[in-house]
């Protein structure tokens, strides 16, 4: 697996943390996931950290209908 001189700095650092330490971190990891949860599930639910994704294109392999070439 190839990573990013950041991702190992990264995994560097989670490597030299306390027990005590790995524990705070984790607990506020998932603290940040639920607050993420919570305002995605809210009344409005437009993200603007989302891109759209383009709409699909039509596909002549993928229809039930035999398609011949020759």
């Amino acid at each position: 697996m190839d990573l990013t001189l950041d991702e190992q700095r990264l995994i560097a650092e989670y490597r030299r943390l306390t027990a005590t330490g790995r524990d705070d971190l984790l607990a506020y990891a998932a603290a940040l996931l639920r607050q993420a949860g919570t305002e995605t599930n809210g009344e409005n639910d437009t993200a603007t950290n989302q891109c759209r994704l383009k709409s699909a294109e039509p596909h002549p392999e993928a229809e039930k209908t035999p398609f011949f070439t020759e």
